[in-house]
């Protein structure tokens, strides 16, 4: 019929636009979606054995079988994270330290959170986590679930459109407040895919009540940046202007650090790169290497680095329940989903989701082109073409998303082309096969079968200061305080501090005109000559120094008399040490939020004197810098020379002298013990090993801090180098030795 023959020449044209139409129409399906997925975890997984290291600022430290076969049962008590955190301060402290892990119910023991959140102070950029209604099973609750902020971290106060979007709720799980006080806090909320349960994209923000806060990765990255909730800036989809996606900004001191796309709920696709891209390592087997790095003993070769990076801490043990389908693996732990994320904004490694127009576009012209060809080739090679356009897009797909991480739709595009060609290739072979027909019968007796044949075949960002000056740096921390929080209670041990730094504090800055940098704990970290300065600021931190151990002293014997505090309070004794040089001094932080104070290799030498001290068993340790501008400015404070060495972390030897006193308060003892020391260093440095022994031996019975007695010491200068004398006479140095002792541990 001719009417049908038209209709016929005109499906090449009409097919592809409806079925075009018909597959925008079912792209929303559940059961097409979770098809595509599985093309783009495929993709995931076809890319792993070439994926890059991850960016080496991420570790992964894993409690896996090993850390549960060291440290007992799963779930720990929290002092062993109190604990692990402070080996880690004490030893390889990272930039950020971000535990994937809930504490969010109290522990039946108090002792166990403080001593948890006494490790998180030692880190300042210690995070925990955080949990809404909608990752959590959790009851509609008070309005302390919904609070303004959440002990240290506050809600994004930049935030444009419609907030209902996001992944969130009313209610959450937070962290207890002692915690929150300790730490930042990070949402882990990653919700797997309601289509097909697997976790792909990451809510870079999350809604608590009617506030916006950080997730887990990018409460980390601020912490990296050393930047606050202030500095994000949120934009979704539904605001203004912004139908094509919204994004996530990070602003640093001079512009954007992370301009992150997201979609409407706030969440950004992760480039997953293969678990073997990352440095990772067992908790377990971590505190076992920090113990040795703490002993002045190197980790093993293997051990990644974790100082100044961000450290990850999750569980990774097959038994134990964090886990869940990733495009990599159906049983993933999920804080790699948190280092993955972390690691896409970091590398700027996105996965870019190109438009659906241009896709469909081509898909449309290439539909037109091939169907039109299929009328001009054999059936045979009508068959074989589609097929090698689908195998042509599917690796340009998967050439893309490798190189580019470029993601293109696969599923739909393929079946929607083979939809096509399929019909038009059946209905080819029927209306072949019915005209074959025809014509043989037409011409079947006529003409050869060849020629019958021959008939039939003819029809795609506060602007931040500093500057170098020269100060003196103070540090002062107590002997053994984490010994008084076993003994103490948290409101005692608040007490005795304030009872002890009100009036150090005083020293430093009334009564010598120091600056307070900041408290650590115990720990003061102080300034003197700046922001003013003055030229005897040596002087000053010395007589501070002074000051302050006699200070101590009158307070041993107060709380003595008092009878309130265990006698470990009596013993109470303060290391002290300083350094004199160059500096940067100045407001340092972010445009919004900044402290002011110093940084830099003099700095850091003020703190090896405070934590070398406790090897010569002195109270006060020096530099010889120290000691030479306190002197030039009035010569009143009477120095004992102790050695010269190299402290760790530096190559150049440094001169260690202990502040005595005050000249015209020394009794007799004290100056003939000194005249003895520094007679025996003079025989020391002439290798005159009996000799120097000898004098150290007269000095030794002069020291003011004899061994034992109530205040328990163990040594002192004279007793060090009488055992160093003896070492030496028994293993006698080079003949290059130039006297200088080198230090092993901070």
């Amino acid at each position: 019929m001719p009417g049908g023959k038209k209709i016929r020449r005109l499906i090449p044209l009409l097919a592809p636009p409806a079925v075009l139409g018909l597959m925008l129409a079912l792209a929303p399906m559940k059961f097409l979606r979770q098809i595509e997925y599985v093309t783009v975890d495929w993709r995931f997984q076809a890319r792993a054995p070439s994926d890059p290291p991850a960016d080496p600022r991420i570790a992964v430290v894993g409690i896996g079988d090993y850390s549960l076969e060291k440290l007992g049962r799963w779930p720990w008590a929290r002092s062993v994270h109190g604990e692990f955190l402070g080996l880690l301060a004490a030893t390889l402290p990272p930039k950020a330290t971000v535990f994937d892990i809930l504490f969010t119910e109290p522990s039946q023991d108090v002792a166990q959170d403080e001593a948890l959140a006494a490790g998180l102070e030692k880190h300042p950029n210690a995070i925990t986590g955080a949990g809404s209604a909608v990752t959590f099973d959790v009851e509609e609750g008070p309005e302390d679930r919904r609070p303004s902020q959440i002990g240290k971290t506050e809600p994004i106060p930049r935030v444009t459109g419609d907030i209902r979007a996001l992944v969130g709720g009313e209610d959450g799980l937070l962290p207890i407040p002692r915690v929150a006080e300790s730490a930042w806090t990070g949402f882990v909320d990653c919700p797997p895919d309601p289509v097909d349960g697997v976790r792909r994209r990451y809510p870079l923000v999350v809604r608590l009540g009617e506030g916006v806060y950080p997730s887990l990765g990018l409460q980390a990255l601020l912490r990296l940046h050393d930047l606050r909730t202030e500095d994000v800036e949120v934009v979704l989809e539904s605001a203004p202007g912004k139908a094509d996606g919204g994004f996530v900004k990070i602003r640093g001191r001079e512009g954007a650090i992370h301009l992150i796309p997201i979609d409407a709920h706030g969440r950004m696709w992760i480039n997953f790169r293969g678990v073997g891209t990352f440095n990772a390592v067992d908790y377990g087997r971590t505190v076992q290497h920090l113990a040795g790095v703490l002993q002045g003993r190197p980790p093993p070769p293997d051990f990644p680095p974790i100082e100044d990076q961000i450290v990850l801490i999750g569980q990774v043990a097959e038994g134990l329940t964090d886990f869940g389908p990733t495009p990599h693996n159906p049983r993933t732990a999920l804080v790699l989903v948190h280092a993955n994320a972390i690691n896409t904004i970091l590398q700027s490694d996105y996965l870019r989701i190109v438009p659906a127009w241009p896709i469909w576009l081509g898909w449309l012209l290439l539909a037109w082109g091939t169907l039109w060809m299929l009328r001009k080739v054999p059936v045979a090679l009508g068959v074989i073409v589609p097929l090698a356009v689908v195998a042509g897009y599917i690796a340009l797909a998967f050439f893309l998303f490798k190189t580019g991480s470029l993601q293109v739709p696969l599923f739909l595009p393929i079946a929607g082309f083979l939809a096509v060609h399929g019909s038009a290739i059946t209905d080819r072979l029927i209306a072949e096969i019915r005209a074959k027909s025809r014509i043989k019968g037409m011409f079947g007796t006529y003409v050869s079968p060849e020629v019958v044949d021959t008939i039939i075949a003819s029809d795609e960002d506060p602007k931040l200061g500093g500057e170098n000056c020269e100060i003196t740096a103070f540090f002062s921390d107590i002997q053994g305080f984490s010994s008084f929080s076993e003994l103490l209670t948290a409101e005692q041990l608040v007490t005795l501090l304030n009872e002890y730094l009100t009036p150090m504090t005083e020293i430093l800055q009334i009564t010598h005109g120091g600056t307070l940098d900041k408290y650590i704990g115990d720990a003061i970290v102080g300034i003197f000559g700046a922001p003013l300065h003055f030229p005897d600021h040596a002087r000053r931190a010395c007589l501070a120094t002074v000051e302050m151990q006699a200070r101590q002293a009158e307070l041993r014997e107060k709380w003595k008399r008092d009878g309130a505090w265990p006698e470990i309070v009596h013993r109470m004794q303060t290391r002290i040490g300083l350094n004199t040089g160059e500096a940067v001094i100045g407001n340092m932080g972010s445009p919004n939020r900044f402290n002011y104070t110093m940084m830099g290799d003099n700095v850091n030498l003020a703190a090896r004197c405070e934590s070398g001290a406790k090897a010569y068993g002195v109270y006060t340790m020096v530099t010889g810098e120290t000691r030479d501008a306190a002197a030039a400015a009035r010569d009143d404070i009477a120095f004992r020379y102790l050695d010269r060495i190299v402290v760790k972390g530096r190559t150049r030897p440094v001169e260690m002298h202990e502040v005595m006193g005050l000249t015209a308060e020394m009794s007799a003892a004290a100056l003939d013990c000194v005249a003895a020391y520094t007679a025996g260093v003079e025989k020391y440095l002439a290798r005159d090993w009996d000799a120097a022994r000898a004098a150290f031996e007269t000095s030794a019975a002069l020291e003011p801090f004899q061994p034992g007695g109530f205040l328990r010491i163990q040594t002192n200068p004279s007793l060090v180098m009488i055992e160093r004398a003896a070492a030496m006479k028994a293993n006698p140095p080079g003949e290059d030795w130039d006297g200088v002792y080198v230090m092993t541990s901070k």
